[in-house]
């Protein structure tokens, strides 16, 4: 038993060290500058390419069931898809309901997505050997008339984080990772 709870103490100790950020969130929040114009319309510029592009959206959908705060924005609990953007030269992630932008937030970090995190990361899909065979019929037919078939959007994958004054939303989109911090309370 001693054994069991030396080891258990081992490796609650050795996750924490593991698990604990060297990031000083106060400095990212108060760096962070909002978006100052507004997009015309509230829709996105960029939207029509990314549905020209991709046989499906590219957005992940992301469901908040608490408030988010960001400076003066209150984002409210529901479904929102989020894109990653760079307008004016700096990088936002636009909260997106129905189409059109509600919320257009700063991103505090962004870094390269680590190699085969995707993979490490993402469910895989069975099939059966019936879908198996239709798809692989399908792709010989794609392959035949390259033009026609759309790509297929970049992963992406969504986690959130809470720590005690803020919460952390990290996008991983394509090659890229964005950290938008918002906080658990108004003030």
């Amino acid at each position: 038993m001693k054994k069991f709870l030396i080891f258990l103490y081992l490796f609650l100790l050795l996750s924490a060290n593991v698990y604990a950020s060297d990031m000083d969130y106060d400095a990212l929040y108060n760096a962070a500058m909002p978006f100052e114009s507004k997009l015309y319309n509230d829709i996105d510029p960029f939207e029509d390419e990314d549905s020209i592009r991709y046989a499906w959206s590219p957005y992940p959908l992301f469901r908040t069931s608490a408030f988010l705060y960001f400076k003066d924005y209150t984002i409210e609990p529901g479904y929102y898809s989020i894109v990653p953007r760079t307008l004016k030269g700096n990088d936002y992630i636009l909260f997106k309901q129905n189409g059109k932008v509600q919320f257009i937030i700063p991103v505090a970090k962004k870094e390269k997505t680590p190699l085969n995190f995707y993979e490490a990361n993402t469910p895989k899909i069975k099939k059966t050997k019936w879908q198996k065979f239709t798809s692989a019929v399908r792709e010989k037919f794609y392959n035949t008339a390259k033009d026609s078939m759309r790509g297929t959007p970049p992963s992406s994958v969504v986690n959130v984080e809470v720590e005690v004054k803020y919460i952390i939303l990290t996008l991983y989109y394509g090659e890229n990772k964005y950290i938008a911090l918002f906080r658990r309370s108004p003030y």
